[in-house]
């Protein structure tokens, strides 16, 4: 384990998570699901998007491409993740058959935000078998750039915090790490799968 990745987050509680970034949220601090609609937040109509389509290609290079990671809000990402499971195991992924897993894998009251979160996708109104693609191309771009966010974090932290001997090889795997969503994000957008 390097020394950097040892280092605590500095003021901060352990349960909360490393940034909240949501883009366009109307207040810095808020909440990242605080005042976004359905209908307009691109995250939730990648997901309505892919329960309705009909294209299956579309929805298998959806799924293949994004990652629960790509998604600001902790809900939604669940969700992708029933939902791409669904898509790659060749099921059905509409909404009852996404709301079905939920019910099977049980949960009771803690799944309340995540069947919440649900109802929103299912009435976010999206349709057209492009939709899933355009919306995904969004939910992509924003983690990327969220991505560069928490990279200038860690490089402050690290400059504050780790050892002057691990600093440029730290930088470099960042990096390095910045390079590939680049890529991920510029193959997807040139209509490849992920490699």
């Amino acid at each position: 384990m390097s020394a950097l990745r040892a280092v605590p987050e500095p003021e901060q509680n352990p349960t909360d998570p490393v940034l909240d970034l949501a883009p366009d949220a109307a207040v810095p601090d808020a909440d990242a699901s605080a005042g976004l609609d359905p209908r307009t937040d691109p995250e939730s109509l990648t997901l309505c998007a892919l329960m309705w389509s009909v294209d299956t290609a579309a929805a298998v290079r959806v799924a293949d491409a994004l990652m629960p990671a790509d998604f600001a809000e902790p809900a939604y990402a669940e969700l992708f993740s029933v939902i791409a499971d669904l898509v790659t195991t060749g099921q059905p992924h509409d909404p009852a058959s996404v709301a079905a897993v939920l019910h099977r894998a049980g949960g009771g009251q803690k799944d309340a935000p995540l069947r919440r979160a649900l109802a929103d996708v299912v009435t976010a109104d999206t349709t057209g078998s492009s939709a899933a693609v355009h919306y995904a191309d969004i939910v992509l771009s924003q983690s990327y750039r969220r991505s560069f966010h928490i990279t200038g974090q860690r490089l402050i932290q690290a400059a504050e915090q780790g050892p002057e001997d691990e600093l440029f090889d730290y930088m470099v795997q960042l990096g390095t790490a910045q390079r590939a969503a680049w890529k991920r994000l510029n193959t997807f957008r040139a209509g490849e799968s992920r490699p």
